[in-house]
């Protein structure tokens, strides 16, 4: 995990391949990843796009998405902490997942990425899908006026806190929808004094989600395994008091961040 609450996902290398089987038969050779072009890449994905469309995961996930995302209509979709996907097949995944998303989604505006890990073959297979990269590192304090998917598989705690530190009022936040890992997890599991210090946010977060599972089995079960879609009902925002969104627990140093 990076300070910046990104986790770093370590890349994954082919083993070496004999050399007098390579000269028999070229289709047995491999490419390291440093030196992948667009169109190898391009090839990894739509072989990882089969690979989900055609699993069990997939399509208890379609029925979660009928149920629980597609009706939420989200005008953009930002994507933080996906990793390199020249690098990682967790990441190759992901990105996979999110392209099926905006398509699924109908997405009228535009599909935003960061990862302070992103390759220049990264950024150009960004460039490519029509994706716009965010120049600088907003470290997940994203404010919107509109209703907003963030698709953030495997973030750090604190960034998840961060996107809802910079849309904590009863006006923006039921506009967030989020992919990621379950508040509960880290609220039901970590010290009191380490959530206030670096996740404050979904401390009282946790009392107001709608939360949603992903299914459980894929591939290695390290791609997709504790995700969930998390809402803000607009029912349950309009009940709470003015006490509620000024009482956030947060040390000195966070609420001079914020401010």
């Amino acid at each position: 995990m990076s300070d910046d609450g990104f986790v770093k996902v370590e890349r994954f290398k082919y083993k070496p391949t004999n050399k007098k089987k390579n000269k028999k038969n070229n289709k047995y050779v491999f490419k390291d990843t440093d030196d992948w072009t667009l169109e190898d890449i391009k090839k990894t994905l739509k072989e990882r796009k089969e690979a989900l469309l055609d699993s069990r995961f997939y399509k208890e996930l379609t029925e979660v998405f009928e149920e629980h995302l597609l009706k939420s209509k989200p005008f953009d979709i930002i994507c933080y902490g996906i990793g390199s996907v020249q690098k990682s097949k967790n990441a190759q995944y992901q990105f996979v997942l999110a392209l099926i998303l905006r398509e699924l989604l109908k997405i009228p505006g535009k599909m935003y990425i960061f990862d302070p890990v992103m390759t220049d073959l990264d950024k150009e297979l960004c460039q490519f899908h029509d994706i716009e990269i965010i120049k600088e590192n907003e470290n997940g304090k994203r404010s919107v006026k509109k209703e907003t998917l963030f698709y953030m598989p495997h973030c750090g705690r604190g960034l998840y806190s961060n996107t809802l530190s910079a849309n904590w009022n009863k006006e923006q936040l039921p506009l967030i929808t989020i992919i990621g890992n379950r508040f509960d997890m880290y609220v039901g599991s970590q010290l009191e004094r380490d959530l206030i210090r670096e996740c404050p946010y979904l401390i009282p977060a946790v009392d107001i989600l709608k939360v949603v599972s992903f299914p459980k089995e894929f591939d290695n079960n390290q791609i997709f395994n504790d995700l969930s879609i998390q809402t803000f009902p607009k029912e349950t925002i309009s009940n709470l008091n003015d006490d509620f969104w000024e009482n956030v627990l947060t040390t000195d140093e966070e609420k001079i961040d914020n401010e």
